[in-house]
């Protein structure tokens, strides 16, 4: 689980709101009776063991079936994490999941390069970005600012101090930290029990 502060990004330094609206990039249909917002960062070694381990098996179990409705969010915890939320947000959306878990799967190669921009880069050409919109896309401060912004309704809505933290349907319930899959099965069939 990582838990620091991250400082404002520029704009948001001096109080300017952001008018760049965040698309939810969303697994599951609409309709499914349960919703689960993750908030996460690139970083985050605990949020790579989830993409790597624990989504595949909620993605058959719940997603793939109707039942839950999967929703990421950048919770960025330092410029890096930045970076690559920007980075995942200019994708297709047909490559946003992809894209999101090349990072995770690959975090300790890109975080630990003398120069991880570059390598994030590669990763965006590799997934259909051009090296011209990717570094748009990685400069775009307001974009930037979208992210500490929507980061710190996070943190006041949610009490989100960690990564990664699931909400379940606004409220329900929550999960810190990438649990094993039974503690995530045994919170998802206790409100799809309640549904019924």
């Amino acid at each position: 689980m990582l838990t620091f502060v991250l400082a404002a990004a520029p704009a948001l330094a001096g109080g300017t709101k952001s008018d760049v609206k965040l698309a939810d990039h969303v697994l599951g249909p609409d309709k499914a009776p349960l919703t689960i917002i993750e908030y996460a960062s690139f970083s985050c070694s605990h949020c790579g063991t989830f993409y790597k381990e624990i989504l595949p098996e909620l993605e058959k179990k719940y997603i793939e079936t109707g039942k839950v409705r999967f929703i990421y969010r950048d919770f960025p915890m330092n410029r890096y994490d930045l970076k690559a939320a920007a980075l995942a947000h200019c994708m297709p959306s047909e490559q946003f999941y992809p894209f999101v878990k090349t990072l995770f799967n690959n975090a300790g190669t890109w975080l630990a390069n003398p120069k991880p921009e570059a390598v994030l880069l590669q990763y965006a050409a590799l997934g259909g970005l051009s090296n011209e919109k990717a570094q748009a896309c990685m400069d775009d401060e307001k974009m930037l600012d979208a992210f500490v912004e929507r980061r710190a309704k996070a943190i006041k809505k949610y009490d989100i101090n960690a990564t990664p933290t699931f909400i379940f349907n606004d409220s329900e319930d929550k999960i810190i930290g990438a649990v094993p899959i039974d503690t995530f099965t045994a919170a998802i069939d206790k409100i799809l029990a309640s549904k019924k």
